[in-house]
């Protein structure tokens, strides 16, 4: 899937064209009058991204004693991975990524109130990267699949019920909950949200 850019401390990282395309929405929302802010604003997703995709890297080692794969694509990062055995194990594999991030996160608040950088561009990058991670790891804990909440949801239900039962739950608890973050993306006037929440929410109404 996609090609690839290289390996990160021993993982293979891939890109595919809908993740550009990603990058290249980003940069308009900012616009090309501001186009040295918008490369900043891109370098800060990136990586954000990957720290929180190695979250989930980290989690497969230990957890699965294997190596995976990590794919930067449309919706954002993606970890590739053999299934795990154990629903258990799917829960801490999807929360520590949000878990790495939220240290990331924390790192850049830090830095943002206790020693903000002078040069306007690591200034952006600092207050980007506060924005990214924060808005980043409370829409990744949501329960709508695919995304870590509402995958760890799915496992959690399996830990207490049939798998297929499982599913079919968190499949409509995706559908309700990206319905109402559309909304508010609509509601609020923030197209970026309401872009991801349509894609999500078209992910769930097509998968069992």
């Amino acid at each position: 899937m996609g090609f690839s850019i290289g390996r990160i401390f021993g993982t293979d990282v891939r890109a595919t064209g809908g993740f550009f395309l990603l990058m290249g929405f980003y940069f308009l929302q900012l616009g090309v009058d501001r186009a040295a802010e918008a490369a900043v604003f891109c370098i800060a997703v990136i990586i954000s991204l990957l720290v929180h995709e190695f979250g989930h890297v980290y989690a497969v080692r230990q957890q699965l004693k294997s190596e995976s794969q990590v794919i930067l694509w449309g919706l954002g990062g993606l970890c590739v991975h053999p299934p795990a055995q154990y629903p258990k194990q799917r829960v801490i594999i999807s929360l520590m990524g949000p878990a790495f991030e939220a240290v990331l996160g924390v790192a850049a608040v830090l830095v943002y109130w206790l020693a903000p950088p002078t040069n306007p561009y690591l200034f952006a990058f600092v207050w980007y990267m506060v924005w990214i991670n924060v808005f980043w790891l409370t829409l990744n804990l949501v329960p709508l699949r695919p995304l870590d909440g509402g995958q760890a949801l799915q496992a959690a239900l399996e830990m207490r019920m049939a798998p297929a039962k499982a599913g079919a739950i968190a499949r409509r608890v995706s559908v309700v909950t990206g319905g109402a973050v559309l909304v508010a993306g609509i509601l609020l006037q923030f197209p970026l949200l309401s872009v991801m929440a349509l894609l999500l929410l078209i992910h769930n109404l097509r998968t069992v």
